[in-house]
């Protein structure tokens, strides 16, 4: 049964136009580690924010010149998905040891400065979400507190988030 699902979230993986955009080897937000065996076995999702005009390739760019540990996985934008971070190795994205070291990043660029996901980003989410093993869905809240995703910190926005992405 396991190997059916395996195989299910790899054709679905395959279905999805994720954009793979690696960042480049040695330079400060690569972190030259890979994940454990059993990790990663959280999602962390966080906002970048409140900058609604950025595009994928913003994000990814800042990282690389701003030279400092910063960096995700995956970031979405309405139906774009670009993949910056093979799956298996670790990003700079929790602010902490342990979310780095055992969860998979999603930055999610917003529709608003409030920190809203359009729904177009919120379908590509769940659709990247369904390309993974079924794990826990964390915010970068809930590693530090830090107000990430900022409109989803609210408890009752986060719960309402859950539910659409099927969590």
């Amino acid at each position: 049964m396991e190997l059916v699902q395996a195989l299910i979230r790899k054709v679905r993986r395959l279905r999805m136009n994720i954009i793979k955009n690696f960042l480049p080897e040695n330079i400060p937000c690569d972190t030259k580690q890979y994940f454990d065996k059993g990790n990663p076995s959280v999602i962390t999702i966080h906002w970048i924010g409140p900058y609604p005009s950025q595009s994928p390739d913003d994000v990814r760019n800042w990282w690389i010149k701003s030279n400092g540990e910063a960096s995700a996985h995956y970031i979405i934008k309405n139906d774009i998905c670009m993949q910056c971070v093979p799956d298996n190795k670790i990003a700079w994205h929790a602010g902490c040891k342990v979310g780095n070291h055992n969860s998979i990043g999603i930055e999610v660029i917003p529709c608003d400065e409030a920190g809203r996901f359009s729904d177009k980003s919120i379908n590509t989410l769940k659709a990247l979400l369904d390309t993974f093993p079924k794990m826990p869905v964390v915010r970068h809240f809930d590693w530090t507190g830090k107000d990430c995703p900022k409109f989803y910190c609210n408890s009752d926005e986060w719960n309402k988030l859950l539910k659409r992405l099927g969590r």
